[in-house]
């Protein structure tokens, strides 16, 4: 009798775990992108503003069918409206529950976000909370819905150079989201340059084809970018973010004039530390004519004649000017100088790199034949792409073209310090915070 109820108990417990164990198997579906099917189903006219025709209307309509998407109403997508903070966190926590789980089992929550925010930052989505109701930008859309899947899931297809994208440096926090995207085919840029347009909100019908290359690999796109802009466009596109700068005595009469870049948009910007001199105050004015207060200088090496200094200003959405990579610069290669020579805000001209590391005394600089003068100093010299690869420093007197910039990496390597005014740096002898 003690056997049988032994069989019994070992029956039973066998026929247990093999139920867990099936269990098991349905609900942990393999990881992958194959996990990605069509749950909803898309009719034709179901918006009316998805139209034939349209180029984001075959994406809305796979965005539908995989359920990432639906209207705004029942009878409009907007497909250019905006996208918030909190839908861009919904549809990257769907897409790494569906892609590790084949599903996308969220309860309802007041506001409809807080579930998806709760599953985000415990899986690595993101690191804290967000203003969830503020319009989310194409670099906040990138970098978040990058976060949601493995790299594996970025299968490389087109061949991008690091600051192969014009407006995207590759070694800044949202840059391996951005590059490894365009590489992958989700991301293929804004207009005919592969422009990225980081800053400017991500609307729906863009977010709709980008979620359906992630799900889809067959919708990824291959492409190219150019290396090279036209200079026109290129000086349209920078022209917002170089400016010339006055510099003033105490007795508030002019000194000398120079140039300057911006490098974010509050107002840090760039030039070279020999165009303050002794100088009490100084002003910035930008291409429309504007003038602003140099509010004082940030960090500065004495050594390589660079500064970086803050704008006088509240101003948030400043143009601003990528810095590339100086090591990678060829001689030969072109490169174009905006300044202000003689006063003359905002002169372009055009150049070659003509030795990468010219040695003079204890700092490496950069030879280039792009013509520039007295104002000119502290300026940009840009890449085909419009990226700073120098700062424009000095030239020889007597000589065709023997110009000189200071490398672009070294304004990397410049530690941001407090305010220090015009008056407290003149009788200051510490020059590298």
């Amino acid at each position: 009798m003690y056997k049988n109820k032994l069989k019994r108990l070992l029956k039973t417990t066998a026929a247990i775990a093999l139920a867990a164990i099936l269990t098991l198997s349905a609900s942990a579906a393999p990881s992958g992108l194959g996990n990605f099917a069509y749950s909803e189903t898309f009719s034709d006219g179901q918006f009316s503003d998805v139209r034939p025709g349209d180029w984001f209307t075959p994406y809305v309509r796979d965005a539908v069918n995989y359920g990432f998407f639906r209207g705004r109403s029942e009878i409009a997508f907007e497909p250019l409206g905006p996208l918030t903070l909190g839908e861009t966190v919904a549809l990257a926590s769907r897409l790494r529950s569906i892609y590790h789980t084949g599903a996308a089992d969220f309860e309802q929550s007041a506001p409809f976000y807080a579930v998806y925010a709760e599953y985000a930052l415990r899986h690595g989505i993101i690191d804290a909370h967000l203003s969830y109701g503020t319009e989310a930008s194409r670099f906040e859309f990138a970098s978040i819905i990058y976060r949601a899947l493995p790299y594996s899931a970025f299968a490389q297809i087109n061949d991008i150079p690091d600051f192969g994208i014009s407006d995207v440096a590759s070694d800044t926090p949202a840059g391996a989201a951005v590059y490894t995207l365009y590489r992958a085919g989700i991301l293929t840029g804004s207009d005919r340059f592969g422009t990225f347009f980081g800053s400017s909100n991500i609307t729906r019908a863009e977010a709709a084809a980008i979620m359906v290359r992630l799900a889809s690999p067959s919708s990824r796109l291959g492409m190219s970018l150019p290396s090279r802009i036209p200079t026109q466009e290129l000086f349209i596109r920078n022209t917002d973010a170089v400016f010339m700068i006055e510099t003033f005595d105490e007795r508030d009469i002019s000194i000398r004039t120079g140039s300057g870049f911006f490098i974010n948009n509050s107002g840090l910007a760039v030039t070279a530390l020999h165009v303050f001199g002794a100088a009490k105050s100084a002003t910035i004015t930008t291409f429309d004519g504007e003038v602003f207060d140099i509010a004082g200088i940030r960090a500065v090496n004495e050594e390589f004649n660079l500064a970086i200094i803050e704008i006088d200003s509240d101003k948030t959405d400043w143009s601003y000017l990528i810095l590339a990579d100086s090591d990678a610069i060829t001689v030969g290669s072109t490169v174009f100088a905006i300044g202000s020579p003689r006063e003359l805000i905002n002169s372009i001209t055009e150049g070659i790199v003509a030795h990468t590391g010219r040695e003079l005394d204890t700092e490496t600089m950069i030879q280039f034949t792009a013509p520039i003068s007295f104002g000119s100093g502290g300026g940009p010299v840009l890449n085909t792409l419009g990226q700073v690869i120098g700062v424009a420093s000095s030239s020889f007197t007597y000589g065709q073209n023997l110009n000189l910039a200071i490398p672009v990496n070294l304004i990397k390597e410049l530690t941001l310090g407090p305010l220090v005014s015009f008056e407290e740096y003149q009788h200051s002898l510490i020059y590298d915070w």
